[in-house]
């Protein structure tokens, strides 16, 4: 069969190649793509689609002053959840959402600041947020974080007292982060005097939950700065820190971040 192509081909005058192939070339290559590109495309993200479809169902809401639709946006902004990240339209929802008394949107909002993401970064902004949070609203998380710009001097003095204070507050509150910042503290006397009891105690309960503590701070692991601190702990000292420990997990209120 193929000599009769080869013939048909050379009764082809060659004008006539000339001329159509500016036509044909792009033909035959849509058509290849057309049939053959579809085995290289990534299929899409259904995770990315959900959260389209999401957008465009509370974005309504959001417009209209739903103060839970507008944190929610923000969210969807801030972690890129659709895509893309845009800082400056979830700094905006945040602040919707915060004029209309969500705490937790004021929180992520102060995040954003100590970030500078979407805004300049603004260390004492972030603070102003964190201690509204942290009082009023009695957020562990913002406890935290205000503890944190303390223990560092950031966009606030330097303060180890009212980083102890915060931090305090925060690991009652069950915040495994706060929990092995205040061992360490205690191990290390910043802000108070040198407690391995204390420390026992606040390294023991950050332990329980190490992932979580050591995701706010990688360079503390509770569990090996517990074993540490033992090795050099009377019988008689681990016991009556065992006998703290229980006592202040009672006093936990619930398990935070």
């Amino acid at each position: 069969m193929h000599f009769w192509l080869i013939a048909i081909w050379r009764t082809i005058p060659r004008r006539w190649v000339i001329i159509a192939l500016p036509i044909v070339i792009p033909f035959v290559l849509f058509a290849g793509w057309w049939l053959f590109g579809g085995l290289f495309q990534k299929p899409p993200d259904p995770k990315l689609l959900a959260a389209r479809a999401e957008l465009r169902q509370i974005l309504p809401a959001a417009h209209n002053g739903d103060r839970a639709a507008q944190y929610r946006v923000g969210i969807i902004y801030r972690d890129g959840l659709t895509g893309q990240v845009d800082g400056n339209e979830a700094a905006r929802w945040f602040g919707e959402a915060m004029k209309r008394g969500d705490g937790e949107a004021q929180l992520a909002l102060g995040e954003l600041y100590a970030r500078g993401l979407g805004v300049r970064q603004d260390y004492a902004r972030a603070a102003e947020l964190y201690r509204s949070a942290a009082g009023f609203g009695r957020n562990v998380q913002a406890q935290y974080l205000l503890g944190d710009l303390y223990a560092h001097g950031r966009g606030v003095a330097l303060d180890y007292l009212t980083a102890v204070d915060m931090f305090r507050k925060a690991a009652l509150g069950g915040h495994a982060g706060a929990q092995s910042f205040l061992g360490s503290m205690y191990e290390n006397g910043f802000g108070v005097d040198r407690d391995p009891t204390e420390a026992f105690v606040w390294y023991s309960l950050a332990g329980e939950r190490a992932a979580v503590a050591m995701s706010y701070r990688p360079d503390i692991d509770p569990r090996v700065a517990l074993e540490k601190l033992k090795s050099g702990m009377t019988r008689l000292q681990v016991r009556d820190a065992e006998r703290a420990l229980t006592a202040t997990r009672r006093k936990i209120s619930r398990p935070a971040g």
